[in-house]
């Protein structure tokens, strides 16, 4: 008897001990990807690859008509030309027409890049920014929201509008001083 008293004792004072760690634990979610897309910062850095797409969008349009106004002419030229000459026509519209696709393709990769370069600056100063304020404002645990992962969170769990906030207030202060 003793010892069931015993074990009901010890389970009650961890419940009690457990309960106190959970009323002193602090979460917050943070939704990075937002914070990426809605802070000054990120819109910055949209813009730019926006006006990098469009130039780069500008040049393939014009290849591209060039490549069409060969194409039709070659189509209204093709039934006097010689054998070698339309064999090299065809030669130089194939040639353009891989150069078209290599640029698109290399493009392509420039913008990825450059987008990868972005987000990755950036995410390193929102994390680090994210460990300063959890450890100012005392939280416990800060989870990344994140679709299929995090399924519900109540809004005052949600600090995204504050790192925000924070975050543009820190770019700011940066650009002050530079």
């Amino acid at each position: 008897m003793k010892k069931f008293l015993f074990v009901v004792f010890a389970f009650v004072l961890t419940l009690s001990i457990a309960s106190v760690a959970c009323a002193e634990l602090k979460i917050g979610v943070v939704d990075i990807i937002r914070v990426l897309n809605e802070s000054e910062e990120g819109k910055k850095a949209v813009a730019q690859l926006q006006s990098m797409l469009e130039e780069r969008q500008k040049t393939l349009e014009e290849k591209q008509k060039k490549l069409q106004e060969l194409k039709e002419e070659f189509e209204k030229k093709r039934s006097v030309l010689s054998e070698d000459a339309r064999k090299a026509k065809e030669e130089e519209i194939e040639r353009l027409s891989r150069e078209l696709q290599r640029t698109a393709a290399d493009y392509q990769v420039e913008l990825q890049k450059k987008q990868n370069e972005f987000t990755q600056s950036m995410f390193k100063e929102i994390r680090q920014l994210i460990n300063e304020y959890a450890q100012k404002e005392g939280y416990s645990l800060i989870l990344e929201k994140a679709d299929q992962i995090i399924l519900f969170t109540t809004p005052e769990v949600d600090i995204t509008d504050k790192i925000i906030s924070i975050y543009n207030q820190k770019m700011s202060q940066q650009k002050g001083k530079k």
